[in-house]
């Protein structure tokens, strides 16, 4: 294969560019990291609550699917 020196020499360029501006990229990383947490939690607990309103309507549909049977007395022995 051969060596492109227009390719190696602008990989060095970006890596050089990385190295001067991590300095002021991070803060801005960390910000989108934030952000995309924050999304992450909204609509994991968004999903909790959709979830648990779907429990509570195959619940209900259960309960009238299958009514309510009066319980037997249980005999003792003396």
């Amino acid at each position: 294969m051969k060596f492109h020196w227009p390719s190696f020499l602008l990989g060095c360029g970006a890596g050089a560019a990385g190295v001067l501006f991590a300095k002021q990229l991070r803060p801005i990383v960390i910000e989108l990291a934030t952000a995309a947490y924050q999304v992450s939690d909204s609509i994991a607990a968004r999903v909790a609550v959709w979830w648990e309103d779907v429990d509570d309507v195959v619940a209900e549909a259960k309960a009238r699917a299958r009514p309510a049977r009066p319980l037997k007395a249980v005999r003792t022995r003396r």
